[in-house]
């Protein structure tokens, strides 16, 4: 290669990687205001939004496609046969329709009513019916969920990392705690942090804008892993997910990553 190609090709190359780390620093930036200026109210008005336009999520095709991987292995090493499980953030009713060909007592709750009615109705046309119900919120859905004890709790494909706060995935899971009278096992998933320095990065100015606006509307300080993706997410990082299952009063019995996602099972810790 000639010398002005190759200075022309390393200039390139130089711009490139400048342009992607401007472009994740302005996302990052992006995310941050939006994280500081959306009330837990907005967030899930977008989320509501982001759901109903994507379509997959409401197809035979997706919610007949049986348990992930580690779904697998867990149900295998964590779950009796015949056990009752409360599915929460149940989607369009992957995991309730999973579990009910397995033997399993399955009853899910979901705050979307369009994944919950697509769900409803393909439970009901392949024999089970009034087995997916509308939740609330995002939160624990109450109502007849409280209704009896569950041996398991599973919070759906990636709804626990749905939930805008700290706080408030607490009380999720301590609720859960109190739904299986203390005694069953909980289980979540969630988005891994990323390996990636840049991407971390992205994540961590995000907190940075965000942090000021909250405290100016005196809400609960951002963390390290929120984002917007386009709609409310955290990415968790082995520790905060065990923290948060410590908080709520659980003991982590098990873990592990998936691709870009990480799982975590616990149980009641003993009273002392």
């Amino acid at each position: 290669m000639n010398a002005p190609g190759a200075r022309r090709a390393a200039a390139y190359l130089a711009g490139e990687r400048a342009l992607e780390a401007g472009v994740g620093l302005a996302r990052g930036a992006w995310d941050g205001l939006w994280l500081g200026l959306l009330d837990a109210c907005a967030l899930e008005q977008v989320d509501e939004r982001y759901y109903s336009g994507e379509a997959v999520y409401v197809t035979d095709e997706h919610n007949r496609r049986g348990l992930f991987g580690w779904e697998e292995q867990v149900v295998a090493d964590h779950l009796q046969p015949g056990c009752s499980v409360l599915v929460t953030g149940a989607g369009g009713g992957r995991e309730v329709l999973a579990l009910l060909e397995r033997g399993f007592d399955a009853v899910g709750y979901e705050p979307h009513p369009g994944l919950t009615a697509a769900g409803a109705s393909m439970l009901e046309r392949l024999g089970h019916p009034g087995r997916l119900h509308v939740a609330a919120s995002r939160g624990w859905p109450g109502g007849t969920a409280d209704d009896r004890t569950w041996d398991v709790v599973l919070i759906g494909w990636g709804a626990y990392m749905l939930v805008p706060s700290r706080r408030a995935r607490v009380e999720l899971l301590r609720a859960a705690v109190r739904a299986t009278g203390g005694r069953g096992t909980v289980v979540v998933s969630c988005f891994a942090m990323p390996d990636d320095v840049a991407a971390v990065r992205q994540l961590r100015l995000a907190r940075a804008v965000a942090a000021p606006l909250r405290r100016a509307r005196r809400a609960e300080p951002p963390v390290v892993g929120d984002a917007l993706v386009p709609n409310y997410a955290h990415f968790f990082s082995r520790r905060q997910l065990e923290g948060e299952l410590s908080a709520a009063g659980l003991e982590t019995t098990a873990t592990g990553r998936s691709g870009d996602y990480r799982w975590a099972t616990g149980r009641a810790e003993p009273q002392r």
